[in-house]
């Protein structure tokens, strides 16, 4: 798909990866891009063609009204995200799960079936970001990955309902980006700038499955030659 002169709505566009997107698609010739926050404060607005939009995704009145006045889309970016870093047993944290639930499967889903309408009218894309964690359980963020998979399910059967009408839909699974959501996480991570361009480089190229980061490209061959062997590994992290 072609960057230039798009119309596209990200979600999570106040800070971080949300951000970068921002700015990136403004800088390679979008047409209009509108900048889903759960806030407005902070919204960069110097530039004309940033619609700034005040949406909580796990609210589907709000989400309803964001695409009642967005029908003009061609790229949908669902960037915003919860991890809680909790385990599934012992977290000391109980409404975790429910949370990271709530934003990163149920909130996916309320953007993709109130935003496809205008999709497929318009054509274009879908691009989830999503993590490496959908394709295994990292102990110590085990409530986050059963989030994950629950959206990477979800964006392959949404793939398979949308191809019909032409649009694709992208999951990206990157491994740890440097943003505050991964503060708690140890290097190395990928940074904002490199995360950007693989996202935006899977929406212009042909592929509709993208590991990003050296992690996730690790994970993904451990997967393929011995998933037994690469889950007892990463049980001892």
């Amino acid at each position: 798909m072609q960057i230039e002169g798009c119309v596209a709505f990200v979600t999570g566009a106040d800070r971080g990866l949300g951000a970068g997107l921002l700015n990136a698609l403004l800088e390679r010739g979008a047409g209009k891009v509108y900048a889903g926050v759960k806030k407005m404060e902070g919204v960069a607005d110097g530039d004309p063609r940033v619609v700034p939009v005040e949406v909580d995704i796990t609210n589907i009145e709000q989400v309803a009204s964001a695409a009642s006045n967005a029908k003009d889309i061609t790229l949908l970016i669902n960037n915003a995200g919860l991890n809680r870093t909790q385990p599934v047993l012992e977290t000391n944290d109980a409404e975790a799960a429910r949370a990271e639930m709530e934003v990163n499967y149920f909130g996916t889903l309320n953007m993709m079936r109130a935003f496809s309408p205008a999709l497929k009218s318009n054509g274009g894309a879908i691009i989830n970001i999503l993590s490496i964690l959908a394709r295994v359980a990292l102990p110590s963020m085990a409530s986050l990955s059963a989030s994950k998979a629950a959206a990477l399910r979800m964006t392959e059967g949404a793939r398979a309902e949308l191809a019909p009408h032409g649009v694709r839909v992208i999951s990206v699974l990157p491994g740890p980006i440097d943003t505050e959501m991964s503060r708690s996480i140890p290097p190395p991570k990928i940074p904002v700038g490199e995360a950007v361009d693989a996202v935006l480089s899977a929406l212009e190229g042909g592929s509709d499955e993208v590991y990003m980061g050296a992690m996730a490209q690790e994970i993904a061959r451990g997967l393929a030659a011995d998933r037994q062997a690469l889950h007892a590994r990463l049980l001892t992290l």
